[in-house]
């Protein structure tokens, strides 16, 4: 079984300087990761949303960019 956490990153941008983002990680039942997304975004509550809805249809960990990028 596949779950999708969101992942709490401290990144930095020449033009905001360093700012708080939230990834995406697939993990596998074994716990070695199957695929991440990096700063999907700043809002916690829209990123843990996706989470949970990747992990409750159990999302293909090839198909996790297309469906971030169609969220955004």
């Amino acid at each position: 079984m596949l779950q999708y956490i969101p992942v709490r990153e401290e990144l930095f941008s020449p033009e905001l300087g360093t700012y708080v983002s939230y990834g995406i990680r697939a993990v596998l039942a074994s716990g070695k990761e199957a695929a991440s997304v990096s700063d999907v975004s700043p809002d916690f509550s829209f990123v843990q949303r996706l989470a949970d809805l990747c992990t409750s249809e159990q999302l293909s960990p090839i198909h996790l960019h297309d469906v971030v990028e169609d969220a955004i």
